[in-house]
């Protein structure tokens, strides 16, 4: 009857169809596992499971990633599914009776090797290959968290007990951060005044929409200073923006008897009454 020994390693098991720890700190990505299923073992017992989640196992030449890893409280050894990681990693693995090599599936060239000890297979080599786990930094985790402020990353940490390595002592400073809180420097306060109608008006077009009722692509609007009344034109082409002016200025210079004095427009087009 084999044993897997005392240690923490990593185990591979050619029977079992998923990855399998009783360490929850294993896991550096973790979420409930509300679906109610239970590892069975060999002798037909269930074992409920807690968490699911991923894991990194970083050698000196590769990285192995552990997907859709199982937390069972109960199981009192760490479990690598040789399916599992062969698919997850486009691998496949040489089982010799001293030693196992995991190989890229298409270059066949060795990511990663160990030994085999007492008859079983440990991912954790004994010598200076030995793997290490990959836990998020604190930036990694603001990042995660939606790029939420320091003490709200470091209370979320807290009270679920992620694992996290510390950030260096450089201050970071995200991008994003910045970004979404960059404001535009306020306008100059201005000193124009209209005194009556028709003093200032602003013009400016807007299109083409890329559908529109009737083809009309274009509008064309007029919004007096004074009064801030606004006319809108519907334009089936931007080049009718010139004649659509001068019906606007014969309208209310005949309808309110008064000039239009100045015209301001982005430059979108030129008009000059």
């Amino acid at each position: 009857m084999t044993s897997y020994g005392v240690d923490t390693n990593w185990y591979m098991d050619t029977g079992a169809t998923d990855h399998i720890t009783g360490e929850l700190d294993r896991l550096t990505v973790r979420d409930r596992y509300n679906d109610g299923d239970q590892v069975h073992t060999a002798s037909g017992t269930g074992m409920k499971i807690d968490h699911i989640g991923h894991n990194t196992l970083c050698f000196p030449s590769s990285q192995i990633h552990l997907k859709n890893v199982l937390h069972v409280p109960q199981a009192s050894k760490n479990l690598v599914s040789v399916n599992r990681i062969t698919r997850d990693n486009n691998v496949f693995l040489e089982f010799h009776p001293d030693r196992f090599l995991i190989k890229d599936q298409e270059t066949k060239t060795t990511l990663h090797q160990g030994r085999c000890e007492h008859g079983l297979y440990p991912l954790n080599s004994s010598n200076k290959e030995e793997s290490l786990i990959v836990k998020p930094s604190t930036t990694v985790w603001h990042h995660r968290l939606g790029h939420a402020s320091t003490p709200v990353v470091h209370r979320v940490i807290s009270r679920y007990k992620l694992p996290f390595s510390s950030d260096s002592n450089q201050v970071s400073v995200c991008d994003a951060c910045q970004q979404g809180k960059s404001h535009q420097l306020p306008y100059p306060r201005s000193t124009s005044v209209s005194s009556s109608p028709f003093d200032l008006v602003f013009s400016d077009v807007w299109g083409p929409a890329p559908n529109s009722v009737g083809r009309k692509n274009y509008y064309l609007s007029f919004i007096d200073d004074f009064s801030k009344h606004t006319w809108i034109y519907l334009l089936s082409r931007k080049s009718e923006v010139f004649q659509c002016f001068h019906d606007f200025q014969n309208l209310v210079e005949r309808q309110f008897d008064r000039k239009i004095r100045a015209i301001q427009t982005d430059w979108g087009v030129s008009i000059s009454p």
